[in-house]
């Protein structure tokens, strides 16, 4: 497991309990109390008694201290504040378990969404509080990208679209980026927050460009013989090490994702396992390197899948009626996407290595889009 991983969702443990006048003996196993999920504020865990090896079972007479610290429901507690919680309940075997959760914060995701009928960008913790907006300029901002405490995103207010960056930290002001006639969008910062990648119809056709960090000068990524005349180019994303890009291109005759040095004038290479008729877009390289998540009609209609870089293997995230698609990563291994319903859309968060269900993002926005965490 991932360390990111292996930190939030640990399993919490005191090995404190009385007897309730049980004899345990020398012999008797110590019972934990095991709290099974996300330890974070917002979110649901299941409690259970566990001895060693043995297979969990479910709890009763749940308490917590403070008492606000959660609602609870059967052995089901639902954290409503980050902080130390202590929690007692009531073992199969009678006697009463103990245990101390640390309750975190959850992680932010950014994304754009409209509020008072403009587009801007906002950042808020996957239980919906700590709600930020980011931007407030009368043009539409969108795409954003966060990494190394910078915050890059394109705009409209100049007319066309052009690039924007601003730092995350407090005092920090807009900055802007590209100064052209052409349309400048979808920009990727690179985990050290050296480069970006970014989308520019300069060429007559949406392309992609790559450009050091603060003063861009941008150079087309991909070699002029790649493609043909007509294909495109879209939807970059940075490996972790920030040595490749994988981004959407039309360049074998439908939308397939393709691999490249992040070196200007590199032939890309279609990634295995893309393509066989279907359509393969937005994709998002996860922040340990291993694995991409991607949208795709290769189940009929449009959901989120993963490729494991290591196996080749192709696995599928979401399901359902509705669309799923522009997918993202979270620090920790989480993916956060978008969910499309007639006239608007939602944002949601999943654990691709878990086995629960896709929890909603409350945003404060309507129509939100292009979720994503801040990159490690």
């Amino acid at each position: 497991m991932r360390p990111a991983l292996q930190n939030l969702r640990t399993i919490v443990f005191l090995l404190l309990f009385t007897g309730c006048g049980v004899d345990a003996g020398p012999s008797a196993p110590a019972q934990r109390l095991v709290a099974v999920g996300w330890i974070e504020r917002g979110a649901t865990v299941r409690l259970v008694a566990r001895d060693g090896p043995a297979a969990d079972s479910l709890v009763a007479n749940v308490a917590l201290s403070p008492a606000s610290a959660g609602t609870v429901v059967g052995a089901r507690v639902t954290l409503l504040q980050a902080g130390q919680v202590a929690v007692s309940a009531t073992a199969p075997d009678g006697r009463t378990i103990t245990t101390v959760l640390d309750v975190k914060t959850p992680p932010a995701v950014f994304f754009d969404g409209i509020a008072a009928g403009n587009r801007d960008v906002y950042s808020v913790a996957l239980d919906g509080g700590d709600g930020k907006r980011w931007t407030t300029s009368v043009g539409e901002e969108t795409h954003p990208s966060v990494a190394a405490g910078l915050l890059l995103f394109s705009s409209t207010r100049d007319g066309n679209g052009e690039l924007y960056s601003l730092p995350t930290v407090a005092g920090g002001v807009e900055k802007r980026l590209t100064t052209t006639a052409a349309n400048e969008t979808q920009p990727s910062l690179s985990l050290a927050g050296t480069r970006v990648v970014y989308t520019s119809d300069a060429t007559g056709l949406p392309r992609l460009f790559v450009a050091p960090l603060p003063s861009v000068a941008p150079a087309r990524l991909t070699a002029a013989s790649f493609g043909f005349g007509g294909s495109i180019e879209t939807d970059a994303t940075w490996s972790s090490a920030g040595d490749r890009v994988a981004f959407m291109s039309t360049a074998s005759g439908r939308a397939n994702l393709f691999v490249t040095s992040a070196v200007a004038g590199s032939v890309p290479a279609v990634v295995n396992g893309s393509g066989a008729q279907a359509t393969d877009v937005e994709p998002a390289w996860s922040p340990d390197g291993t694995r991409i998540a991607f949208a795709s009609t290769r189940a009929g209609g449009t959901q989120i899948f993963l490729l494991d870089l290591r196996t080749g293997t192709i696995t599928q995230v979401t399901s359902g009626t509705l669309s799923r698609g522009q997918p993202g990563w979270l620090a920790d291994g989480r993916l956060v996407f978008t969910q499309f319903a007639t006239g608007d859309s939602t944002l949601w968060w999943a654990d691709p290595d878990g086995a629960g269900s896709p929890v909603e993002i409350p945003t404060g926005t309507s129509a939100p889009g292009h979720p994503t965490g801040v990159r490690p």
